[in-house]
């Protein structure tokens, strides 16, 4: 579906700054968390926290103004699955040998990153979840993720910033205008696969959610 440009509301700017600096450290945690176990096997973009939050809120918005919801909230369950969406095509957990994977934890690196922020997300308790359920969720659920909507964003973003110098939010603001993208194309198996994710995240809220910690992440509302 084509949109015409959905310019930002100028308040919502430190969001999308702050997003950044949460998923960043998402990313940079579980790339320390699998080299712990397994050294040396994967990195990240020093800029990955900045793509993914300004991916996120294109695809965030660009699903609310689809579903005329413009100005309503985000649900936690939904901010989870624009989220999962998001790491998983942009994969911002680089396996620095490809060709020779042995660590399963590096070989769903990315997809740990996605339960990673869901879990804060959503107070799940990932001790309740079986291995080959998680397993199976990775590999049938997460891989097959891919945002073509976001291309032309992620193209623009490699060629005028880069992937390899950390920039701050505000040189990614002057120099790429978010403004110019916040109209996404989805195609009908996009919208299929994030309400397929949706359903996903609403089933692991409400059977592996710990209900205090959602009361406290709701209370925060970090994720609107």
């Amino acid at each position: 579906m084509s949109m015409a440009p959905n310019p930002e509301n100028p308040s919502r700017t430190q969001d999308r700054k702050d997003r950044a600096e949460i998923l960043a450290k998402c990313v940079s945690d579980t790339v320390e968390f699998i080299n712990s176990r397994a050294p040396g096997t994967v990195s990240a973009s020093p800029v990955a926290g900045l793509l993914l939050a300004n991916s996120y809120f294109l695809v965030s918005d660009g699903y609310k103004h689809y579903r005329g919801m413009q100005h309503s909230l985000t649900h936690p369950y939904k901010v989870a699955a624009f989220t999962a969406a998001t790491i998983m095509a942009v994969r911002p957990v680089r396996i620095l040998d490809a060709a020779n994977v042995v660590s399963v934890k590096a070989a769903f690196a990315n997809q740990q990153c996605v339960m990673r922020a869901a879990q804060g997300l959503l107070g799940l308790d990932l001790e309740k979840l079986e291995d080959d359920f998680l397993r199976r969720l990775y590999a049938s659920v997460f891989d097959p993720i891919e945002l073509p909507c976001l291309s032309r964003y992620l193209a623009e973003f490699e060629s005028k910033i880069g992937l390899n110098v950390a920039r701050t939010f505000e040189e990614i603001e002057s120099t790429i205008s978010f403004d110019q993208h916040n109209a996404l194309t989805f195609s009908r198996s996009e919208l299929a696969m994030l309400e397929s994710l949706i359903n996903q995240f609403t089933t692991l809220e409400r059977t592996a959610g710990d209900p205090v910690r959602r009361i406290f992440a709701r209370w925060r509302r970090w994720w609107t």
